[in-house]
């Protein structure tokens, strides 16, 4: 059976469940979103015109595996996970591990995701998401960038960073975070932070933009969006 697979559910003791048939619309629209998970709220915002988010769903755009999706950014942050149900039973597969490449996921030819499932976000939280496009609707973006960060007296406690349309796969910049991480937030920092970023990255050139161009990009926005997700 199908049935309430279109539904969003949050509880504060397990987080939010995003059904398979659940649309952004839907989405854009639920409170729980907005007030608890805000980054998934904005890239809501930006995706595609209103009759596109009337029949687009957050489960399809991910497992398209599209490198510049809008879905996957805010789920690599919240450490989302999939349940995966299949003739064999069901599994459960973190969002950064369900892509294989450009337009590839990892589901088995008898494998449908069900629903996403994102934990409860720790208290102190703030962040970030940018979506650089030549439009402001409708358009993929060139780069994309997401924050979610703690702090703590001044100097980073934990920081996670995702990027989209910069490589093969939407993915977390593991090395930039983990430079973060204890230094103090100032503007050296954020800096040396944005080169690294560039550095994790593995653009094309497109019809969009060169990949100078994008790595230029990823700089910038990752300075600003790191910026935005101070205290």
């Amino acid at each position: 059976s199908i049935r309430g697979l279109d539904k969003i559910r949050f509880s504060n003791k397990n987080g939010l469940t995003i059904g398979a048939l659940a649309t952004w619309t839907q989405l854009l629209e639920s409170e729980a979103v907005s007030s608890h998970y805000p980054l998934l709220h904005k890239a809501s915002e930006s995706m595609g015109a209103a009759q596109i988010r009337n029949m687009a769903t957050l489960v399809g755009n991910i497992c398209h595996a599209s490198p510049a999706a809008n879905g996957p950014i805010p789920l690599l942050l919240y450490e989302a996970v999939c349940l995966v149900q299949g003739i064999k039973g069901e599994r459960i597969i973190p969002v950064g591990k369900l892509f294989a490449g450009v337009q590839k996921n990892i589901l088995k030819r008898d494998e449908i995701v069900t629903e996403i499932r994102l934990p409860l976000t720790p208290a102190g939280a703030k962040g970030a998401f940018h979506k650089f496009a030549h439009r402001k609707a409708m358009e993929l973006p060139v780069v994309a960038v997401g924050t979610l960060c703690w702090t703590s007296n001044g100097a980073w406690t934990e920081v996670r960073l995702a990027l989209g349309a910069v490589a093969q796969k939407p993915f977390r910049a593991q090395k930039t975070e983990k430079f973060l991480l204890k230094k103090k937030s100032n503007e050296k920092t954020l800096r040396r932070a944005a080169e690294m970023a560039a550095g994790e990255c593995a653009p094309i050139t497109d019809l969009r933009a060169s990949k100078e161009y994008r790595l230029e990009l990823v700089k910038e926005l990752v300075f600003r969006a790191l910026k935005e997700s101070l205290p």
